[in-house]
Order: structure tokens, then C-alpha cells, then sequence
């Protein structure tokens, strides 16, 4: 399999940046305003959409995008009528469709497919959702929708409720809400909470702080009145600092999502956090935004459809603007050029750490050895380069050197990135022919 030195295509939020974003949303306007201007800017053009799960509204979202452009569409909407269902690996499939199609856009069950997927052909891949990892391009139309209600991110208090653990679009969206330096208030469902480190590398990677807020609606949604809150280090809101626990008196959007049974979600004896038409008269949610990427079930229910704070189906009536400006990035750069998206690097194979400790990471169902990869300065990690979990690594070696030292140790900190070689035990390390360095 060819590694790339970087991931082509757009497989998280974390390859979104604020120069991006500000042109995608003009260059989305541009397509809302003059359509017919677009109307051939994909001909001869062939994009392939492989939905290894089941999608409605995402699928036939991608399709529109490429018809509206003028492309050709070859489509794979029932996973057993794939390749995949005769044991095909995923690698394989993506290299023989990659010489169909000059776009492959992809969903898939295990986190990190898309990533994969990309090492193995030369066309561009798309994330369509892949596990609980990520979904880009739903959240690319929910900042749109944002933007158009907000205009400014900046200072805004967000809201991201239900099924944090299992639910890619709320991360993926919190991800690049902390990019743009939202408030973002946490109100995951009884044992739904997404995993400590993730958050962790969200504070460490855009210089938040984790504080407390309270609220009696927060009360009636997960069972306590105090929330964690992600903000910017910088952020003053009027008490902040006057009271251990402030009370939140404004959310600017509230973010629901239903809970993710399909990917083992059960949130036993309890009741799952939802919006009812009477929390809705809550000074709270005065001027909040209500988003939520569907299908939906009774945490939001129907009867709060016409409130004029509702934005969720104006999220899926964008779908197609939003992913057409999605194709041109990726396909049309001669002609629409944008900035450049944050590259992420393909990892590094080459390690003793043994399998990725998630048991939904794409590593295990295509057995291959998870690629690492590093992130943070001050304080180093290594993250699995398909799916994003942390890694246990406590020894660092130096290939120029060949020696090894404590993670922690000032020595390990000043090895260079590119002769990094992570090792579980300072055993390992010796065993590889490395010398212990203090």
C-alpha cells in the first residue's frame, strides 16, 4: 500500500481552518446565488458514492450536489450488494473504484475507513461518516448554517446534547466550533459522554479550559444542573469568576442528537435528554438556535417544527449547496481555488505498540498495524492515524541517536518529529537494538 505523505481528500474537521471556512461559506453563496454558472462545472466528471451504511438523506445529498454540477454518479447504497459482503478488503475496493471515478465518497461503519481508504487510490476521498469519528461535510453545513444566522463565531455559547460517545457529527462539530473559538457546553446523556482524552486533546490543541456552568434546565435534561464547559482561555462572561459555579443565562444554538443505538448506545434505566415546547419558554433559549443532523426521534419533537428558532430542516436543505462547494474544493481548484485544507499525516506505521486499543478502528476488520501519528508540543502524544485514539506509549526512541528515553524526560522532548520511534516498554526499545539513554 502507497503511503502518502499526507491524507488526500476531507476525512475530519481537523483539516478545516478559519481561511478555509471563510472562503467555503463565500464560494457556497456564490453557488446558492448564480446555480447556472455552475451548471457544467463537473462535466465528464465521475464521482462514486459507497454507502457501507445505511443513508438517505446524506447519499441522495451527495448525488444532488453532483448532478447540479453536471457529474456522473456511480453509487453503492446497499452494503451487501458490495464486494465488501464476498470479503473484499477495504483497501482493494477503493483502489478498483478509484479507477472509476475521479471522486470516491465514502461511509463506512469502522472509525478511520476513510483515512485508510485514501492510501490506497490516487483520487480524492470524501468522508461521508465514518463510525463515531467523524462526519466533515455535516458539519461543514452546520457552521454554514450557523454563519448564516451568526455571521461571527467568536463569543457565541453553543449547546451539544444527547449522544456524545457514539455520535460523530457532535464531534466532529465541537471540534471545529473550538477552531472558532465557541463556548461549547456539554450535555451528553446518562453514559454517553465522549471519552476523556478526546476532550483533553481538544483543550490542549486550541488553548481551551475546562470550567463548570449551571442551569435548571440542565437539571432536566441529563439529571444535573451543572454542565462541563469548553471555552477559550481568553473568554470572560460577566460571573465568571465571581462564583465557583456560574449560571450560563444565554446558549446561542442548542445541537441535538438522537441516541446512536446502531453503534451500541443504551442509556439503561434513564431518560434521554430532549427539547420540549415548554423548556423552549426558558429566558435560556430565548434567541437559541435549534440544529440537529436527523433522522431525529423524540428528543425533538415535531410540535416545535414551526418555531422560528428551528434551523434542522434548513441544515438538510443546504446538504447539496454545501457539498457541491465540497466537489469544486476538492476536483476544481484550477478554477475555484480556495485555501488549502490542514493536511494530516498518513501516520507511521513502523511500531511495537501493538493493536489500536479501539475495537472499531478499521486497523482490526482490514488486519493491519495501526500508523501513528504525533500530536502537541508541550506535552507529546501519539494518537492512532485511522481512528484518533491515544495510544499508551512511555518511551520515546531516537532513530539518529538510537537511543531511548522516558516519554517525559526533556531528552525525549528534543528528539525531532521524524526521528521519533514510540515504544510501549523500555524493553521493547532494547529488544529493537536501542540503548538506554537516562
Amino acid at each position: 500500500m502507497r503511503l502518502l505523505p499526507v491524507m488526500e481528500g476531507l476525512h475530519s474537521s481537523e483539516a478545516l481552518n478559519p481561511s478555509f471556512l471563510q472562503a467555503f461559506f463565500q464560494r457556497v453563496e456564490e453557488l446558492a446565488a448564480r446555480p447556472s454558472d455552475f451548471e457544467v462545472a463537473l462535466r465528464g466528471v465521475m464521482i462514486a458514492t459507497v454507502f457501507a451504511e445505511p443513508s438517505t438523506r446524506t447519499r441522495l445529498s451527495f448525488e444532488a450536489a453532483a448532478h447540479r454540477l453536471g457529474a456522473s454518479v456511480l453509487t453503492v447504497a446497499d452494503a451487501k450488494s458490495s464486494s465488501n459482503a464476498k470479503g473484499e478488503s477495504l483497501a482493494d475496493m477503493a483502489k478498483v473504484i478509484g479507477g472509476y471515478a475521479d471522486l470516491l465518497v465514502l461511509r463506512h461503519a469502522r472509525d478511520g475507513a476513510s483515512r485508510l481508504a485514501s492510501q490506497a487510490t490516487d483520487v480524492p476521498i470524501v468522508n461521508g461518516g465514518d463510525g463515531r469519528l467523524g462526519h466533515p461535510t455535516q458539519t461543514l453545513l452546520d457552521l454554514y448554517t450557523l454563519h448564516r444566522a451568526w455571521g461571527d463565531f467568536a463569543g457565541r455559547t453553543l449547546g451539544v446534547m444527547g449522544d456524545l460517545r457514539h455520535g460523530r457529527t457532535a464531534r466532529s462539530l465541537v471540534w471545529a466550533l473550538a477552531m472558532l473559538q465557541v463556548r461549547i457546553v456539554l450535555l451528553p446523556g446518562q453514559g454517553l459522554d465522549w471519552e476523556a482524552s478526546f476532550e483533553r486533546r481538544l483543550l490542549d490543541r486550541f488553548d481551551y479550559r475546562l470550567r463548570w456552568g449551571k442551569h435548571p434546565l440542565f437539571g432536566d435534561w441529563t439529571g444535573n444542573q451543572e454542565a462541563r464547559i469548553l471555552e477559550p482561555k481568553g473568554l470572560v462572561q460577566k460571573s465568571l469568576f465571581l462564583e465557583d459555579v456560574p449560571e450560563v443565562d444565554k446558549l446561542d444554538a442548542l445541537y441535538l442528537t438522537r441516541m446512536q443505538v446502531e453503534r451500541g448506545a443504551d442509556i439503561g434505566q434513564g431518560s434521554y435528554p430532549g427539547i420540549t415546547p415548554a423548556q423552549l419558554q426558558n429566558p435560556l433559549l430565548a434567541t437559541c438556535k435549534l440544529l440537529h443532523p436527523l433522522p431525529r426521534l423524540a428528543e425533538l419533537p415535531p410540535s416545535i417544527d414551526d418555531d422560528p428558532r428551528a434551523c434542522y430542516f434548513e441544515q438538510a436543505r443546504l446538504g447539496p449547496v454545501v457539498r457541491q462547494a465540497v466537489f469544486l474544493a476538492m476536483l476544481r481548484q484550477d478554477r475555484w481555488p480556495l485555501p488549502p485544507l490542514t493536511p494530516v499525516p498518513t501516520g507511521n506505521a513502523d511500531h511495537r505498540l501493538g493493536p489500536c486499543p479501539n475495537a472499531n478502528c478499521v486497523s482490526h476488520e482490514e488486519g493491519l498495524s495501526a500508523p501513528w501519528r504525533l500530536i502537541g508540543s508541550k506535552r507529546r502524544s501519539f494518537l492512532c492515524a485511522f481512528c484518533d485514539t491515544l495510544l499508551q506509549v512511555e518511551y520515546a526512541g531516537c532513530r539518529s541517536t538510537n537511543k531511548v528515553h522516558a516519554l517525559s524526560s526533556a531528552a525525549a522532548h528534543r528528539i525531532r518529529p521524524e526521528n521519533l520511534q514510540p515504544f510501549l516498554s523500555r524493553q521493547d526499545a532494547e529488544r529493537a537494538g536501542y540503548q538506554w539513554g537516562g
